[in-house]
């Protein structure tokens, strides 16, 4: 190792990069805004769910989903760009208390900083990468209709 590389090195031990800190001010983020999404009291909402893979090139990016919750239980799915719907007994669609969970679950994953609705706190965007590896990235969208 060079000199510099040292230098380097020890300037980011004593000074920064602690991804520590950075996961727990991001968990602190998550649940700041979990708290505001249980205080609202919705349990049932439509929103848009999009999915976009980040790091597959030949990947395109699925349709957005129409999901409508009621009482905390998904029970329609529909994909406008196709003008179907999908089985809700059949499917791997998140309710918004699922995608908390998930964040949780993969903060050490989650890439930048999420957005969230200023109002009810659910998630609008964040972008989870699982390891260097192809096409194990994601942007999560969310919008309420």
């Amino acid at each position: 190792m060079n000199t510099r590389t040292i230098l380097i090195s020890i300037v980011f031990m004593l000074f920064g990069c602690d991804e520590n800190s950075d996961t727990h001010e991001l968990v602190n983020l998550i649940q700041d805004n979990e708290n505001t999404w249980q205080s609202s009291g919705i349990n049932s909402y439509t929103y848009v769910y999009s999915d976009i893979p980040t790091d597959c090139p030949n990947v395109d990016p699925y349709p957005p989903v129409e999901i409508t919750v009621e009482e905390g239980v998904i029970t329609t799915l529909y994909v406008p760009e196709l003008d179907t719907f999908l089985e809700a007994e059949n499917h791997s669609y998140p309710t918004i208390n699922m995608i908390f969970e998930n964040m949780m679950n993969s903060a050490n994953d989650i890439k930048g900083i999420p957005t969230f609705d200023d109002t009810f706190g659910y998630p609008t965007s964040y972008e989870v990468d699982l390891t260097s590896s192809q096409c194990d990235g994601q942007v999560i969208m969310l919008s309420f209709i």
